[in-house]
């Protein structure tokens, strides 16, 4: 299986979520290959280090602007997109499953990217989101809000598939190949 992993490519975040996440990327990436933005800092460079050492399949898939960082990576494919835009298209496209840990603005657009072509129905893979230590939680409250309020219908809230629990993402991901 392709698994996107949409992630922080900040060095700057807290330790916790590089010790939380490296649990569940060590345990994914034995028998997964990773679909990546191509940083190699942050959680980004951390999902691309342990695919490398697990001999996996690396699809990074980056803008023009960004190009330089595939020589700073070990990638089996490279992929040069014109904007971040086909970038995202591509990311989601090429997976079979898309994983979101904790990120920045990059990772919640490309989040509500997927959801939004899901709903949409433009594809039928499965959505995970990795609540690692609550990051999640806000975002969380606010998408709660918006089906509580009707802005979204509550049926989307079945797209994508939150939680905080290694082992159950695993049997998510199993569940859905």
């Amino acid at each position: 299986m392709k698994l996107f992993i949409g992630c922080s490519s900040s060095n700057d975040i807290p330790n916790m979520y590089f010790d939380d996440c490296k649990e569940l990327l060590n345990v994914l990436l034995k028998d997964h290959d990773l679909i990546f933005g191509t940083a190699h800092s942050g959680l980004m460079g951390l999902s691309h280090d342990i695919a490398l050492d697990h001999h996996r399949e690396i699809t990074g898939i980056c803008p023009e602007i960004y190009q330089d960082d595939f020589k700073k990576l070990k990638c089996s494919v490279e992929i040069t997109t014109k904007n971040i835009e086909e970038r995202t298209s591509q990311l989601i496209n090429k997976s079979d499953a898309l994983l979101f840990l904790p990120g920045g603005i990059g990772t919640i657009d490309e989040l509500f990217t997927a959801i939004d072509r899901k709903r949409c129905h433009e594809f039928d893979k499965p959505i995970i989101i990795y609540n690692s230590n609550g990051y999640f939680n806000l975002l969380l409250e606010f998408m709660d809000k918006l089906y509580q309020e009707h802005f979204s219908p509550l049926i989307d809230q079945s797209s994508y598939f939150v939680s905080d629990s290694i082992p159950e993402i695993i049997e998510y991901i199993n569940r859905n190949k």
